[in-house]
């Protein structure tokens, strides 16, 4: 019994360390070219005016490629006329992009709503940007 106890507690510990790891890893980003950024940009923008491209940080999920997160910049100088305090979620390919949400201050059943639509890891890939929109649990 001793025996079986010890098993026991070894792959309960190698459970919880690779669990642990897998979160620690967080998510993953490709950072996008000029075009898509670009295109990114016109999509969340839908057809007006954005500021420079400097102004944004833009990621693309590495497990969805066709979803991408952007965020005001407020570390870069001369962007406060384009300043917003929300992030948005877009989906689309190469030069399309679409805004699928956005916000600053999102309800928590919206944000349990997007989890379950963006898929645990482009959820963990963008958790920055999901954070950013009010979501509190984004691991």
């Amino acid at each position: 019994m001793p025996r079986l106890l010890s098993l026991f507690v070894i792959a309960l510990l190698m459970l919880v360390f690779g669990a642990t790891s897998a979160f620690a890893d967080g998510g993953q980003t490709i950072t996008p070219t000029s075009k898509q950024v670009g295109a990114i940009l016109k999509g969340w923008a839908q057809g007006g005016a954005t500021g420079p491209d400097k102004c944004y940080n833009i990621k693309i999920s590495k497990h969805r490629p066709y979803l991408a997160g952007l965020a005001f910049n407020a570390k870069a100088s001369g962007c406060m006329t384009s300043a917003f305090d929300g992030t948005a979620i877009l989906w689309g390919r190469k030069t399309t992009w679409n805004v699928l949400t956005g916000a600053s201050a999102m309800p928590n059943s919206n944000c349990i709503a997007l989890k379950s639509l963006l898929g645990v890891n482009a959820w963990q890939d963008l958790s920055g940007f999901v954070a950013g929109m009010g979501c509190k649990q984004v691991d």
